[in-house]
């Protein structure tokens, strides 16, 4: 007797299992004035290169994504001009 009942309950677990429900996943994606010009990781200006710096938060404080000079100047890149460049001081 225990013997069916436990075949009759895995037949009804096993024909039930596909009328669960599946969850529903959502993605959310939240951009707010991270990038103001983002024009890709790095470029030359007048002789630097320039890389980007993602945003990051310091002693409390959000600071936004931007360009930083890197490494020394290059002559060869001296004519160089980005006619997007911005060079911005967070003082």
């Amino acid at each position: 007797m225990k013997k069916k009942i436990l075949i009759l309950l895995a037949l009804v677990l096993a024909l039930g299992a596909p009328l669960v429900q599946q969850a529903q996943a959502a993605e959310i994606s939240i951009s707010v004035g991270d990038r103001p010009y983002y024009y890709g990781p790095g470029y030359w200006h007048e002789g630097y290169y320039w890389v980007w710096v993602p945003g990051h938060h310091r002693h409390g404080h959000w600071i936004r994504g931007h360009y930083e000079r890197r490494g020394v100047y290059n002559r060869h890149h001296a004519t160089v001009h980005f006619r997007n460049h911005h060079y911005w001081r967070w003082y």
